[in-house]
């Protein structure tokens, strides 16, 4: 199944991407250009929006590790919600769920997403 991404402004330098179909073979190309897009933008923090992902392969892993240091890199980071249990497995397999972001509901990402633009502002205040 081809890989559809949507993309919209959560904030000023918060981008949600909306995910449907599966990220590996030849998909997580179009991850990985899309992401590199938005955090050569204005864009620090990218949430990904997993609900419509029903699989992910090493490759479409390593884009979303690569994504999550490039905005770690730009002084923001990046979170997962909505993660299907059988994707969020294969994270919990290979002990990722502890270094990704990963939320159960839109509450607590709200509360993580109000830290880090606050942070950002705390950052911009010292400056």
């Amino acid at each position: 199944m081809e890989l559809q991404i949507r993309t919209l402004p959560l904030a000023p330098t918060v981008a949600g991407v909306s995910l449907e179909g599966s990220i590996g073979g030849t998909t997580y190309r179009l991850l990985d250009e899309e992401v590199g897009r938005l955090l050569t933008g204005p864009y620090k923090t990218l949430v990904l929006d997993m609900k419509g992902v029903d699989q992910v392969t090493s490759a479409g892993i390593g884009v979303i590790m690569k994504a999550k240091a490039s905005a770690k890199n730009k002084g923001g980071d990046l979170a997962m919600r909505n993660v299907q249990p059988q994707v969020k497995r294969v994270f919990e397999i290979m002990s990722l769920v502890p270094a990704l972001n990963v939320f159960e509901d839109r509450a607590e990402l709200d509360d993580y997403l109000a830290r880090v633009q606050q942070r950002i502002v705390d950052d911009q205040d010292e400056s």
